[in-house]
């Protein structure tokens, strides 16, 4: 997500220097709304939500008061763990909610005071607040602290989910060994359950499934789905892939499908739904974000971006991506198969079975000092969040057919370098994952100061070697100051990697769409003078993108990558795009680096007790599983490879 640096109010906020408490609500008060111009009801809307969040503060000082306090005395008792019960009882609330209230008093106003502080100063709201509580749930005092610390001055600027990954990225930096112990214990209460909703029609979910195996079933299930749906608009029928994938989900599973290969499966899915002719009126359809918007920006007919190159081989110009393979950075392209019938493995005795490749994406991004075993930090599965290191190797080892890119970012996270790599040689050759990357994100410094005497490695010699190229480059060659697609329409396949790399979600405030799904704007229109440079592009998903056209929001970016967006009602927004956000060193590394990139158990299984100090039923049924369950001792796995191997120990 672009970062949110701050919100502005042109000619000045008439609220900015009332500190919130008695003094701003006495000002909110005397405001006629419908005497302000419209920059100055957004500064009302934030300062009313600064008093709101103030007020919180009050309530859960208030409820941590009232649960201590005895009838005839001024002293507070310590907890006896009954307190919520006073809250609950007073405020109409349940056990469960009053408890959980109360806790939140306590880790705000207690364990976190700079949490109480901000919420009291107006800066942080109480769902913020409480998402510090349950991510960082079972770290050490002082480790919440840490987070707290570095994590607290982005929170107003950060959306729910963009908050809770922050804050995760840090913990699991801070105490690999407690985000692996976390996992463990999630993963050992792995289960589907169905649940009824109030319509009738039943929840069929899976829970707190291992990650990497996630991934690849969520992506194989929209490969089918999206070829299903090309079949389906061919004749005629537009269905949303959402629906799409529910009708396969629920096929496979139920024993129609068994035996079947992606194509047959194909054709059978088409056979079902053209079974009867598709409703206009269908609830089940998804509607598209809006149809191509068709503004200025983005010229007509054409669409935004909907044409533009593909992630492939390009023209092989100067900006293209270096030291690609002979088949291009996607590997070969890809056959187009309409049925069983039009290759080997269609279902029939001894055909080899055929799987559908994976949709592009961006299937994994570390960093390249955890990819050689310099660190542990934590990595990310676009889309899905941060994982544990040993996952993100797993899936390094497993993405050798993926598209690899070296993304070398400055010391704020900002792309200088996209560069094109091989695998790594030990990498698998999975030809499902050929449209998929893998990104590499490092600082220029790290690799200015890489020195590779005594060390082996000629992967590692060929990535700098790459570096190398790409930073003694003249500026007309370089994707970020190239002209060379200045007066097309479309940027090339070069610029619209770079792009994609620099802006890897939306860059509208609080949007977290991911860059695979977003559209290349011109941040001044096309046919007001922009011109289709780095400096002069943005990724915008669908939805913002129709806003800029069609709702009054503008853009401008003053340098590439850094945005001042503006908003209907005349405020201004600052975002900026980033690779990578800086992350704490280890605070305690309790366990070595894992062999074979497995996650250990837990070392302890201890249920943790409710704020209020109860065990519930569900913590120690929770232990037993997990005890009863212990794999033996764990023991690293030997190393497998040779001596005089040079690769380097990824």
């Amino acid at each position: 997500m672009a970062a949110v640096l701050e919100t502005e109010t042109p000619g000045g906020d008439p609220f900015a220097g009332i500190p919130a408490g008695p003094a701003l609500a006495a000002t909110l008060a005397t405001v006629v709304v419908a005497e302000l111009p419209g920059q100055h009801v957004a500064a009302w809307m934030r300062a009313t939500f600064r008093q709101r969040n103030h007020d919180d503060a009050e309530l859960l000082e208030a409820i941590r008061q009232a649960c201590r306090s005895r009838a005839d005395t001024c002293r507070r008792v310590y907890d006896d763990g009954f307190a919520p019960r006073i809250a609950a009882a007073n405020l109409g609330w349940s056990a469960v909610t009053a408890s959980a209230r109360y806790g939140l008093a306590c880790f705000v106003l207690e364990a976190q005071p700079a949490l109480g502080a901000a919420m009291r100063s107006g800066e942080l709201e109480e769902r913020k607040a409480a998402i510090f509580d349950a991510a960082t749930e079972g770290l050490e005092e002082h480790q919440i602290s840490e987070v707290v610390r570095i994590v607290l001055p982005e929170a107003p600027g950060l959306a729910y989910g963009a908050l809770r990954e922050r804050i995760l990225e840090v913990a699991r930096a801070l105490d690999p060994a407690w985000a692996a112990g976390r996992l463990a214990a999630a993963i050992a209460r792995a289960r589907v359950t169905a649940r009824v909703a109030p319509s009738g029609a039943v929840d069929l979910c899976g829970y707190d499934l291992p990650p990497d195996l996630a991934q690849d079933a969520k992506a194989h299930l929209d490969a089918l789905a999206l070829r299903v749906q090309a079949r389906m608009a061919v004749l005629g029928a537009d269905l949303g892939v959402g629906f799409i994938s529910a009708r396969i989900f629920t096929r496979l599973l139920d024993g129609t499908l068994t035996g079947l290969d992606d194509p047959a499966i194909t054709d059978a899915i088409v056979t079902e739904l053209c079974s009867g002719p598709p409703n206009d009126d269908d609830p089940y359809d998804e509607p598209d974000d809006g149809p191509d918007d068709g503004g200025p920006d983005d010229g007509g007919p054409d669409g935004p971006s909907d044409d533009r190159p593909e992630d492939g081989p390009g023209d092989g110009g100067p900006g293209e991506l270096a030291d690609a393979g002979p088949d291009g950075p996607h590997g070969p392209p890809d056959e187009p198969r309409e049925g069983p019938g039009d290759a080997p493995g269609d279902g029939r005795s001894g055909a080899t079975p055929v799987v559908e490749p994976y949709p592009a994406e961006v299937a994994l991004r570390m960093r390249l000092s955890t990819l050689l075993g310099h660190d542990r930090h934590p990595a990310e599965l676009p889309g899905l969040g941060g994982t544990l290191p040993e996952i993100a190797h797993r899936r390094a080892r497993e993405l050798g057919a993926a598209t690899w890119q070296l993304l070398v970012h400055d010391d704020h996270g900002r792309l200088q370098h996209l560069i094109g790599l091989r695998a790594p040689p030990h990498a698998g050759r999975d030809s499902r994952h050929r449209r998929r990357t893998v990104q590499i994100t490092a600082p220029a410094a790290l690799l200015d100061a890489l020195d590779l005497t005594g060390q082996a490695g000629a992967w590692l010699a060929d990535l700098l070697a790459a570096y190398h190229r790409s930073r003694d480059r003249p500026p007309h060659e370089h994707p970020a100051t190239t002209d060379r697609d200045a007066d097309r329409r479309l940027p090339g396949a070069a610029l619209a990697r770079w792009i994609d790399a620099r802006d890897p979600t939306c860059v509208a405030p609080g949007c977290s769409v991911l860059a695979k799904r977003c559209e290349h704007d011109h941040t001044l229109d096309w046919h007001h003078g922009g011109r289709t440079r780095a400096e002069g592009l943005a990724n915008l998903c669908k939805a913002d993108h129709r806003a800029k056209h069609l709702a009054g929001w503008t853009y401008h970016q003053p340098e590439p990558g850094r945005f001042q967006i503006t908003d209907p009602t005349g405020t201004v927004h600052h975002t900026e795009s980033q690779v990578a956000r800086p992350l704490p060193d280890p605070q305690e590394t309790p366990h070595e680096p894992f062999g074979d990139f497995d996650v250990p158990p837990p070392a302890d299984f201890a249920p943790r007790p409710t704020p209020d100090g109860r065990i519930t039923t569900a913590a120690l049924a929770t232990v037993e599983y997990l005890q009863a369950r212990r794999p033996p001792p764990w023991q690293p796995t030997p190393a497998t490879r040779d001596e005089d191997d040079d690769e380097p120990p990824y």
